[in-house]
């Protein structure tokens, strides 16, 4: 738990086109890759061994807010899919990882080490059911704590039973249920989802639906624009304006909620929520796509409970301006050597 003298205060052809570049261009994810976006995300025409992304965000030192704890935070996301044959565009079986890292350097003792969500999954392709539907499982395991990796209560499952309908080449039905032993609201539960994936045109994809909405659009020319929501809390919004000659320029927001688990503490997780505004310049080449960009974090805090319902020991971290690098990637035929960026 806090320490008590941190004060407590109340995130066809055409969609062969469009895949790669409405969806690719929108770097801002929310999915982890060990849930049910690991069976229901769509896999590329691209010949490849692995997608990844990855963001490192730095913040700048500041303060528990009316305090003089000081505290900095190093943020890394990343999350991926690999399959076995690169050449295989619809694999039987493949590999999803998430690693969430917040690294914290402070004045106060329990927040002062690395916070880490780690998971990994295997995705297998089980047959068909009437010719009309695709059945899909994937299940593995994670854990989610405060640095103490011997904590056995950190320990989560993570499953999913897909069925897919493809309706045409654009329109994916997906039926399911799944289970994230670390998701904010109702870890211990197997939720169940529908949502419909659907390529409109060449300017416009949309996933409809529960546990995640998706909309990303090219209104006009050079302007890509992408909304997100995953349930129970995770969001982002994102403008980019291509400037030509693989340059671009973009403005995002995102607010997330990630919880882990607290050594002595059972199932009780420490919960940290920020929302974040940024700008950046983006560069994609032949073999290459990365993103700098600088913003403030804002609306962040700590909270403990069993899940988002119950909130207690808040303590509050003043405002703080960032920097964050962004790169996503596929990987062809050498997985750890530098390939074709997405």
């Amino acid at each position: 738990m806090l320490t008590p003298h941190v004060p407590c205060r109340s995130r066809s052809g055409a969609f062969l086109v469009a895949i790669p570049v409405l969806w690719l261009v929108c770097q801002g994810s929310t999915e982890a890759q060990v849930d049910e976006s690991l069976v229901t995300r769509r896999w590329t025409a691209d010949n490849f061994w692995a997608e990844t992304y990855d963001k490192p965000i730095v913040t700048r030192r500041g303060h528990l807010e009316d305090t003089d704890e000081s505290i900095q935070m190093v943020h890394w996301y990343s999350e991926g899919r690999i399959k076995v044959d690169q050449q295989d565009i619809d694999p039987p079986a493949w590999i999803g990882y998430r690693a969430f890292t917040i690294s914290i350097d402070s004045d106060v003792g329990p927040l002062d080490h690395t916070f880490a969500d780690v998971a990994v999954a295997l995705a297998v392709k089980l047959g068909s059911i009437a010719e009309d539907w695709t059945v899909i499982a994937s299940a593995g395991a994670g854990t989610a704590n405060d640095g103490r990796w011997d904590n056995l209560d950190a320990l989560f499952p993570v499953a999913t039973l897909e069925f897919t309908n493809k309706k045409d080449p654009s329109t994916v039905v997906h039926v399911g249920l799944t289970l994230d032993g670390n998701r904010a609201l109702f870890p211990a539960i197997p939720l169940p989802y529908v949502m419909v994936d659907a390529i409109l045109d060449s300017n416009l994809k949309v996933t409809i639906g529960f546990p995640r909405d998706e909309i990303i659009a090219r209104p006009v020319d050079p302007v890509i624009v992408a909304v997100q929501w995953q349930f129970p809390c995770n969001a982002s919004a994102r403008i980019e304006v291509e400037l030509g000659t693989g340059f671009s320029l973009f403005t995002e927001a995102s607010r997330r909620v990630d919880g882990f688990h607290l050594r002595h503490e059972e199932r009780t997780r420490l919960f940290f929520e920020m929302n974040t505004a940024e700008v950046g310049m983006r560069w994609r080449s032949s073999w290459m796509d990365v993103s700098l960009s600088a913003g403030y974090a804002f609306g962040q805090r700590f909270f403990t409970g069993d899940d988002v319902r119950s909130r207690s020991s808040e303590a509050s971290v003043e405002n703080l301006p960032f920097i964050a690098l962004t790169f996503p990637s596929t990987f062809w035929a050498a997985p750890f050597s530098a390939g074709v960026f997405r």
